[in-house]
C-alpha cells in the first residue's frame, strides 16, 4: 500500500506540474493577445470615449490574466496614462505606485537576479524608473511638489536620468528657485547632448534659455563722486 501511495503521489506531482505549465503557457498567450488589443485601443482612445472605455477594460483584464507579471505592469502604466488624460490624477498615482512597488528601480546583484529567475519573478528596474518619473510628474500636477521631489530623490538607478532632471527643473522653476532649476536643466542638457535633433532635447534647451533670459541683470551700484572710483567700478562690471 505504501508503494501504491508513493506512485500515486509521484503521478500527481507529474500531472500537476504539466497542468501548471500548460496553464501558464495559455495565460501567457492570452496576455500577449490582450496586450496587442490594449495597445490598439489606447492609440485610438484620443477623442473616442468608446475606445477609451475599451482600453480601460482590457487593461484591467490583462492584470487579472497575468497578475504580478510584466504585462500587468504595462497595463498599469497605460491605465495611469488614461487616468492622466481624464485628469483623474489620484487614480494615476495609485497605478504608478503599484508599478514602483513591484518593480523597484534598484541595482540588483547577480545572486538576487538568479533567485528571481528561479522563483519566476520578472524584475525590471528600468520599468520602475519610468514609473518613478511619471509618478513625480503626477504628484507635481497635484500640487505636491515636496512629494514629487522626494520621489525623485529616492531613485536607485540612473535610468531616465535626463527625464528626472527635467522634472526636477520644472518643479524648482514653479517654486521660483531659478538657480536650482537652471542647474537641473543644464545637467539634463549635458546628458542629452548625444540626442541632438530630438524634440524633447530641444524643448529642454528652450526651458533653460527662457530661465537664463529671465535672470535679472546685476543692479548698478551707487553713483560715485570720484571719477577714478566710477572707472574702477565700470571695469569690475566688465570683467
Amino acid at each position: 500500500s505504501s508503494t501504491l501511495i508513493g506512485v500515486g503521489l509521484a503521478l500527481a506531482l507529474v500531472f500537476g506540474w504539466q497542468w501548471w505549465q500548460q496553464r501558464q503557457q495559455l495565460a501567457g498567450e492570452q496576455a500577449a493577445a490582450t496586450y496587442e488589443q490594449l495597445l490598439q485601443a489606447v492609440d485610438a482612445a484620443a477623442g473616442d470615449p468608446i475606445q477609451r472605455t475599451t482600453a480601460e477594460h482590457l487593461a484591467l483584464q490583462l492584470k487579472e490574466i497575468k497578475p504580478g507579471s510584466r504585462y500587468a505592469d504595462y497595463a498599469s502604466l497605460l491605465l495611469a496614462r488614461l487616468n492622466v488624460e481624464k485628469n483623474e490624477l489620484l487614480a494615476a498615482e495609485s497605478e504608478l505606485r503599484a508599478v514602483l512597488e513591484r518593480q523597484p528601480d534598484v541595482v540588483r546583484g547577480a545572486l538576487a537576479a538568479r533567485v528571481d529567475r528561479l522563483l519566476g519573478r520578472e524584475r525590471d528596474p528600468e520599468l520602475g524608473a519610468l514609473a518613478r518619473v511619471r509618478l513625480a510628474r503626477v504628484l507635481f500636477a497635484l500640487g505636491r511638489s515636496d512629494d514629487a521631489l522626494a520621489v525623485l530623490d529616492a531613485a536607485g538607478t540612473d535610468d531616465f536620468a535626463v527625464e528626472k532632471l527635467e522634472v526636477r527643473g520644472d518643479i524648482l522653476a514653479a517654486r521660483r528657485d531659478s538657480a536650482g532649476a537652471m542647474k537641473a536643466y543644464r545637467e539634463a542638457v549635458a546628458l542629452a547632448g548625444a540626442r541632438k535633433g530630438d524634440t524633447a532635447s530641444r524643448l529642454l534647451a528652450l526651458k533653460l534659455q527662457e530661465l537664463e533670459l529671465a535672470e535679472p541683470a546685476a543692479a548698478p551700484g551707487p553713483a560715485a563722486t570720484d571719477g577714478a572710483a566710477t572707472a574702477a567700478d565700470t571695469g569690475a562690471k566688465a570683467q
